[in-house]
């Protein structure tokens, strides 16, 4: 069997790092400081970039609506076939930005929606193509600027999406071998997360 990696809990991190967590709890909620934040807690220039990144993506003020960048990560989490991931975006989707389930499900399932307007699913569809190395189009650039998407957008997208992405193949491919199961429950977004935290 092989050595965990052991991660960076609340209550063992240095104060910066402390800080950084609080930040976390502060901006997201204290149900959404999960172990990834004790993976790149196990250095501390990782911490930092990583939330720095993600707190500008999915929390400040931006060029896009933050209910529509937020979109991709559930996007991302569902081709990487993350559960954990999937819990958590969708938690997230519905308690930060007022979405519903059936909001929430219409984003998993945006190419055959009926409800979701032209600009959300060129933003998803552009977004998964990045994520996935699927290839892009003139079309596709031009179906964001149809839709009033900036240069700004446009770097919104791919940030998030590169981010997302990579986050959902590390809970796939690392989290299995850390000591997640050891992160406080607390700091968990649901029951469903933690029973699936080491899968």
């Amino acid at each position: 069997m092989v050595d965990k990696v052991v991660l960076k809990k609340p209550n063992e991190v240095t104060a910066e790092a402390a800080e950084i967590f609080e930040d976390i709890r502060k901006t997201k909620g204290a149900n959404f400081l999960t172990p990834t934040w004790g993976f790149f807690a196990l250095d501390i220039d990782l911490l930092r970039h990583w939330w720095g990144l993600t707190k500008r993506l999915q929390m400040a003020e931006g060029s896009l609506p933050k209910p529509l960048l937020n979109s991709i990560s559930l996007v991302c989490a569902a081709e990487v076939d993350c559960p954990r991931c999937i819990n958590n975006h969708q938690t997230h989707l519905i308690e930060h930005f007022g979405m519903t389930e059936d909001d929430v499900h219409e984003v998993l399932n945006f190419e055959k929606s009926t409800k979701l307007d032209g600009k959300t699913k060129a933003v998803l569809s552009f977004a998964r193509k990045m994520a996935f190395a699927l290839g892009t189009t003139d079309e596709d650039f031009n179906e964001l600027r149809r839709h009033g998407v900036d240069d700004v957008g446009v770097a919104e997208i791919v940030s998030m999406a590169m981010l997302e992405s990579g986050m959902a193949r590390h809970a796939v491919g690392v989290a299995p071998f850390e000591d997640g199961d050891q992160w406080p429950r607390d700091n968990l977004p649901s029951k469903f997360y933690g029973e699936n935290v080491n899968r």
